[in-house]
């Protein structure tokens, strides 16, 4: 991607992922990876469908959306008792954060762009608990910057949030590029602050977009930097 010096990255579902063992024990249900693995992505088509619909809703209000989708899949089909589940997971989340999961290749892969000299930072729609997490998942040293939506008031995909991050890089919009995993939060956030977005998974998107199956993937986007390009 030609005039890029930073890379931005989602948190949740892109960089760190929720803990499935953490997630379980706080429902009072039995892990099974494959089992969990299964529901997080059923609930997750749920959540951008979701989303479609209500293109204005907030991170909270699709939060139990979510939640009530993989409890759903995981065979908890009793409206009391998926409630009660919910609300012992969101207390959880609340208190520690479930999202705490790297995500595969995190590590190497933030580690091989810096080394080729990108600046790179997160901007998260967040409880307040997104840079605890990154420390966390050993990632928050590649990060020059990480944005918070709970410490800034704006969530993406309102395009103030982008900015937040691109100001403090004291870059263009024009030379950074985005990295998330839910089209119309990511996606159209990123664009419609003149980032340049790529969607990672194979979540659906309405419309042509740059994509990636793993973050891995980003190395074949982005080759190293010249020394002493410019910054903007």
């Amino acid at each position: 991607m030609s005039g890029i010096r930073a890379i931005l990255f989602d948190a949740g579902g892109t960089l760190i992922h929720v803990n499935g063992e953490a997630v379980c024990r706080a429902a009072g249900l039995p892990y099974a990876e494959a089992a969990f693995r299964a529901a997080e992505a059923a609930a997750h088509g749920r959540v951008r469908r979701w989303i479609a619909e209500h293109p204005d809703s907030t991170d909270a209000e699709r939060l139990p959306v979510y939640i009530d989708g993989m409890l759903r899949e995981l065979g908890i089909e009793d409206d009391a008792a998926r409630t009660a589940g919910m609300r012992c997971i969101v207390e959880e989340n609340t208190r520690v954060s479930l999202w705490s999961r790297p995500g595969e290749g995190a590590v190497p892969t933030l580690e091989a762009l810096r080394g080729r000299g990108y600046r790179l930072g997160v901007i998260s729609n967040s409880n307040g608990h997104v840079r605890r997490l990154l420390e966390q998942a050993r990632l928050a040293p590649f990060l020059e910057v990480i944005i918070d939506s709970a410490e800034v008031g704006i969530e993406k995909p309102d395009p103030r949030i982008f900015f937040a991050a691109t100001e403090q890089l004291a870059l263009a919009p024009s030379a950074c590029s985005y990295v998330g995993d839910i089209y119309e939060i990511d996606v159209l956030g990123a664009r419609a602050a003149g980032l340049s977005a790529i969607l990672i998974g194979a979540g659906p998107a309405p419309g042509p977009v740059e994509r990636i199956a793993e973050l891995a993937d980003l190395l074949a986007l982005f080759p190293p930097l010249p020394p002493g390009g410019p910054l903007a």
